[in-house]
C-alpha cells in the first residue's frame, strides 16, 4: 500500500479556525449545541462530520452548507484510495456501446 497522506482537512480546518478566533471551544459548543466532546473528536479527526454537524457549523461561522461535509468526503476518497491502490487494476469500464440507453 502506498504511504499516502490521510490528513482530514475538515479536522485541520476546524482546528485554524479554533485557534484563530477569540471565542472558546465551550462557548462554539453551546452556540451550535454540539457538544464538547464531540467537537474537540472533530478538531482532532477522530469523529466524522455529519449532515447535521454540517449545517450546524456552517452557520456558526457563517459558510455554505455542505462545507464540512466536503472536506470530509475529500479526506474519505484520500483514505479510500490508499487503503485500495489496485482498484484501476480490478474494474473494468464499460465500454461506451454497454452504456448506451436501449
Amino acid at each position: 500500500m502506498k504511504n499516502v497522506n490521510t490528513v482530514n482537512a475538515a479536522a485541520v480546518t476546524l482546528r485554524e479556525i479554533l485557534e484563530q478566533i477569540p471565542v472558546s471551544q465551550k462557548t462554539i459548543a453551546e452556540n451550535t449545541g454540539i457538544p464538547s466532546a464531540h467537537l474537540s473528536g472533530l478538531k482532532n479527526g477522530t469523529r466524522r462530520f455529519t449532515p447535521e454537524y454540517d449545517l450546524r457549523l456552517s452557520r456558526c461561522f457563517k459558510q455554505s452548507e455542505g462545507f464540512w461535509l466536503r472536506l470530509q468526503l475529500r479526506a474519505d476518497l484520500r483514505k479510500a484510495k490508499a487503503a485500495q491502490p489496485d482498484i484501476k487494476t480490478q474494474v473494468t469500464p464499460l465500454k461506451k456501446a454497454e452504456l448506451a440507453m436501449a
